[in-house]
Formats: C-alpha cells, sequence, structure tokens
C-alpha cells in the first residue's frame, strides 16, 4: 500500500547541539542566495532525535541529507542537518531569523534572546528546535522556526580560544 500523500505541515521539536549559527543579518549566508539564508549545522542528541526528522521525511518520500562535521568536531549524535530560514519567503510570516528564546535555568522561559546581552551563539549551544516540515517529494522542505537555548556556549570563548594554543 503507497504512502497517503501529506497534505499537511508538521511541526517537528528536536534536542541538540548548534554549529556556525548564522542567525542575524549581519551573518546570514548570501552565497547560494542574495537575499539571504539563516542556517546553522544541527547536530541532534541521539538517534531518537534525528529520527523525528528522517521518519517524517521518509513519509513525505523526501530525503534529508545527514552529514559528518568537515572538521571532524561533531555534538551529540556526531552528525548533522543543516537547518535553514529565508530571510524573504513570498508568505511574509516565514520570513526573517528564526525566534531565539531561553529555556536556559535562572531565565524566564520562553524570554526572547538578546543578543547584546546575552551574546552570540557559539559552536556547541544545546538547544531545543522547532522546524516545520511541509509538502511532498521534491516539493517538500523543512523551516526553521524557532530555537530554545537551553545551554549557551558564547561565541568567542576566552576559554575555547586559549584551548587552541
Amino acid at each position: 500500500m503507497a504512502n497517503k500523500p501529506k497534505s499537511k505541515a508538521k511541526t517537528i521539536f528536536m534536542e541538540g547541539y548548534l554549529k556556525w549559527p548564522k542567525f542575524l543579518k549581519s551573518n546570514m549566508d548570501t552565497k547560494f542566495n542574495e537575499d539571504g539564508v539563516y542556517q546553522t549545522e544541527f547536530y541532534p542528541s541521539s538517534k531518537d532525535e534525528l529520527s523525528k526528522l528522517l521518519d517524517e521525511a521518509k513519509s513525505r518520500n523526501k530525503e534529508i541529507r545527514v552529514g559528518d562535521p568537515s572538521d571532524g568536531e561533531g555534538y551529540g549524535l556526531g552528525k548533522f542537518v543543516r537547518l535553514k530560514r529565508n530571510n524573504v519567503n513570498r508568505i511574509e510570516e516565514f520570513s526573517g531569523p528564526p525566534t531565539v528564546v531561553h529555556l536556559d535555568e535562572g531565565s524566564s522561559h520562553g524570554e526572547s534572546w538578546d543578543y547584546n546581552t546575552d551574546g552570540l551563539l557559539g559552536n556547541g549551544t544545546k538547544v531545543k528546535v522547532k522546524v516545520v516540515m511541509y509538502g511532498e517529494g521534491h516539493m517538500a522542505g523543512v523551516r526553521l522556526e524557532k530555537v530554545g537555548v537551553i545551554d549557551h556556549v558564547p561565541f568567542g570563548d576566552p576559554a575555547e580560544f586559549a584551548e587552541a594554543f
């Protein structure tokens, strides 16, 4: 029996780690899209977390690329999926950077992340992401909606810099 086509978008929550997060207008990727794309390498914390996305993709006849870190430094499961969000989308509410909020202890749960006072997100920051999978087959896609910071690793942490020497 063939899979029934998926017509509705599905929201998926996964826990894991960020690498190379580009969630600001000043650092979004414009290499292949002149309007810009907010993106990150997302390293799921376990096989179960990764399966949430891969299983939904399979039910939509979509293959999601799972990568190995190019520099050999991975987090969590050690494999990543690239999560993206377009800066400009024909549907306005799907445009702009993903929402970033606090999920860490000692902060108001769900409070907006302030890059000026809270700092930039560095490699290894533990998060919970909200993504939406939509469409079917080659028209299916994944859109990054929200990032909840569980354990912040500051970008440019002096301790991380010192370890390089």
